[in-house]
């Protein structure tokens, strides 16, 4: 789960879910019904914010803020902007979610102001109160906002369309113009589904979709979201039957599917990549994968690879390592990429190894080029920068 959807679970469990908690720390006397004297809001406001403890003070300001009505709204707002507040602090989200309840319109431009707002955390927060009360307005104005939320507000707009019952959210997804954004928003869609309603709940939803090309696409997205969320063991075994072999057009299965179980369960994800058909399409999803696990955790992934049998399944990942390895050692990593079995992939690769190596030790790779035993048509490939031609 992304940053800012943990801060804005958090925010919304201060504004909603407190009760108890509330009425324990409000004064003698007080309970959560009762409103907060406008006259004693800045005090009180400013009382809550400089408390030292993150979780009391936490609790005291989503307190104070189911009390305050519409007019304490200045007091409030001055009281954040003088508190010991940084950028996106729980405080400013939990204020913001209740400004907007409101006048989000107003919130939001408050967000360009004042720089404890000019936050993702905040903006979404906005946006996800927004979309309980007036969805397709709130949806209409993501584009208003900097380019760099623009996601948090799309986050947050589905979330809160979602969660607030109100009809139409599927329906809007599919009647989106543009390819790209409805490719986006489907995304987003299938998380908020899949974190609802479950993997399981999720895939049987897929089956109440009368359109062919918007099921398609959210079953791809529902799958990636489920691997993420859920059982990607599950998962993995309802997208095998789709997985295509041989030279068939790739499904994706295997690339959505792998790429996000290898950082969860690399062993479990490889296992599963291995047993799929022969073909572009598996050859696809273990070279991706295994390209994410060398991003974001390289020292598991080297150790995995340096241990793992050089086989047919596997010559994409190995192709990965190859290029890695041959940064610095061109001639080992040609040397290794002469033992695939995968022809085609042999020789894309020793192309460009080989105009790499020439590039940058044009001496060392004439040597290693007199004597190599490679095809005629790589050769050529990788000679004419050699003899300086053009």
């Amino acid at each position: 789960m992304k940053h800012y959807t943990v801060w804005l679970v958090a925010a919304g469990c201060l504004l909603a879910g407190l009760g108890i908690g509330s009425a324990l720390r409000l004064p003698a006397g007080h309970t959560a019904a009762d409103p907060l004297p406008i006259e004693r809001a800045a005090e009180q406001a400013r009382e809550t914010l400089a408390v030292v403890d993150p979780l009391d003070r936490s609790v005291r300001w989503a307190a104070l803020l189911q009390r305050a009505g519409a007019d304490a709204l200045p007091p409030l707002r001055d009281a954040i902007a003088a508190a010991p507040l940084d950028v996106g602090d729980r405080e400013v989200v939990a204020f913001a979610m209740w400004w907007a309840r409101f006048e989000p319109k107003a919130a939001l431009e408050w967000t360009s102001t004042e720089w404890r707002a000019q936050s993702r955390l905040v903006v979404g927060a906005i946006f996800r109160v927004w979309a309980h009360v007036d969805p397709k307005l709130a949806f209409s104005h993501i584009a208003q906002v900097p380019e760099f939320h623009h996601d948090a507000a799309l986050d947050a707009v589905i979330a809160g369309w979602h969660e607030s019952g109100k009809p139409g959210l599927v329906e809007h997804a599919q009647s989106l113009p543009d390819d790209a954004f409805r490719q986006r928003v489907g995304e987003k869609l299938a998380r908020r589904l899949v974190l609802a309603l479950g993997a399981e709940r999720a895939t049987r939803w897929l089956e109440t979709l009368q359109e062919p090309a918007f099921r398609e696409a959210m079953t791809m997205r529902v799958a990636s979201a489920a691997t993420e969320q859920g059982d990607a063991a599950a998962i993995a075994a309802w997208v095998a039957p789709r997985v295509t072999s041989g030279e068939q057009r790739p499904s994706g299965f295997p690339r959505r599917i792998g790429t996000r179980w290898i950082l969860r369960d690399p062993e479990a994800a490889l296992a599963w990549l291995a047993s799929l058909p022969a073909g572009i399409d598996r050859d696809d999803g273990v070279m991706e994968s295994y390209r994410d696990w060398m991003r974001y955790a390289p020292g598991a992934a080297l150790v995995w690879i340096q241990h793992a049998e050089l086989e047919r399944w596997s010559e994409p990942a190995f192709s990965i390592y190859a290029r890695t390895m041959a940064k610095e050692n061109p001639k080992e990593g040609l040397e290794l990429v002469a033992r695939f079995s995968d022809e085609a992939l042999r020789n894309r690769l020793t192309t460009v190894i080989a105009r790499a190596w020439v590039a940058k030790d044009p001496e060392a790779a004439t040597a290693w080029l007199a004597k190599a035993d490679i095809p005629a048509d790589v050769r050529s490939r990788v000679s004419p920068p050699l003899r300086g031609s053009r």
